[in-house]
């Protein structure tokens, strides 16, 4: 009788990996102006929000007020932990499904950033002026500095969009 080599499968489930999300909100520029001042000019108080759809952090700059030309500058930093798989270019995200439960269950998003634009108002609800969604799993490829950013990164569908210079790296943490 002949001698069977068995040697074990490993078929535990592909662990995710910690990354980070660092965003840096320099300035925003061409912003509507939806409110008019006691003087009657147009401006608005201005500041951007941000997170990762699936996430229920969000995270807010500072507001630049008087805004009277649509542009604000801000040099806000965002920085967003989460888990993720590369196998299936998702992100995991581990929630209770009510307040009840006991166990935490397991659930997929595709990564995208979410940056939305906001008239910060004192006795009123806020004001929505604009918004940015952008799914990394599809993002041009990054370049380290400005004056190495051509319209030949981009793919032809998008080279009639202004598109902003961007640096970005991955550090495992």
């Amino acid at each position: 009788m002949a001698k069977l080599n068995w040697h074990p499968i490993n078929i535990t489930p592909r662990a995710p990996q910690d990354l980070q999300l660092r965003v840096i909100v320099y300035n925003v520029q061409d912003v509507v102006l939806s409110d008019t001042s006691f003087t009657g000019e147009k401006m608005s108080d201005i500041y951007v929000k941000g997170w990762l759809k699936g996430q229920d952090k969000k995270q807010k700059t500072d507001v630049h007020y008087r805004s009277l030309n649509g542009e604000g500058n801000f040099n806000w930093r965002y920085i967003f932990p989460f888990k993720y798989l590369p196998a299936e270019e998702v992100m995991v995200i581990k929630k209770k499904e009510h307040f009840f439960s006991l166990d935490k269950h397991e659930e997929k998003y595709p990564v995208t950033f979410v940056a939305q634009i906001w008239d910060n108002d004192i006795f009123t609800p806020d004001d929505f002026l604009g918004l940015l969604e952008l799914n990394l799993n599809f993002m041009p490829k990054a370049n380290k500095f400005p004056k190495s950013v051509s319209l030949d990164d981009l793919p032809d569908n998008e080279k009639g969009n202004r598109f902003p210079w961007f640096h970005c790296s991955i550090r495992r943490t």
